[in-house]
C-alpha cells in the first residue's frame, strides 16, 4: 500500500508547474497506517518552499483530478517550509503526528 501512496504523491507532484518549489511530501493518516475502509481519503501535507495563491490552487486542482482517477478523496494540506519546521505549527500536536506516523515522500 505504501508505494501505491509514493505513486500517487509523485503523480501529485508531477503535474505541477516547474515554479511550485516543493520540498517534501508526507502522506498520513489511515491509509498510511493501514487501517483505511472504503471511504476513507488519502491525506497528505505538501511543504512547499513558499506558498502562493497560484501554488496552492495547482495543488488542490491535481489533487482534485487524482481523486477522480484513484477514487478516493486526496485531502491536501499545504505549508511552507518555515511554517512547517520553524513557526507555530511546527510545535503542534499535528505536526508532531504527521512526522511521527507520517511516511515523507522525497521531491
Amino acid at each position: 500500500m505504501t508505494e501505491r501512496i509514493s505513486q500517487v504523491a509523485r503523480k501529485l507532484m508531477n503535474g505541477l508547474s516547474p515554479g511550485v518549489e516543493v520540498v517534501r511530501v508526507y502522506a498520513y493518516g489511515s491509509r498510511v497506517r493501514g487501517n483505511a475502509d472504503l471511504a476513507s481519503d488519502l491525506d497528505l501535507l505538501v511543504e512547499l518552499r513558499e506558498v502562493t495563491r497560484t501554488a496552492k490552487r495547482q495543488i488542490l486542482d491535481r489533487a482534485w483530478e487524482l481523486s477522480l482517477e484513484e477514487g478516493y478523496v486526496i485531502s491536501v494540506v499545504i505549508v511552507s517550509q518555515e511554517a512547517f519546521e520553524q513557526g507555530p505549527l511546527s510545535l503542534s500536536e499535528f505536526a508532531r503526528t504527521v512526522r511521527r506516523e507520517g511516511v515523507e515522500i522525497a521531491a
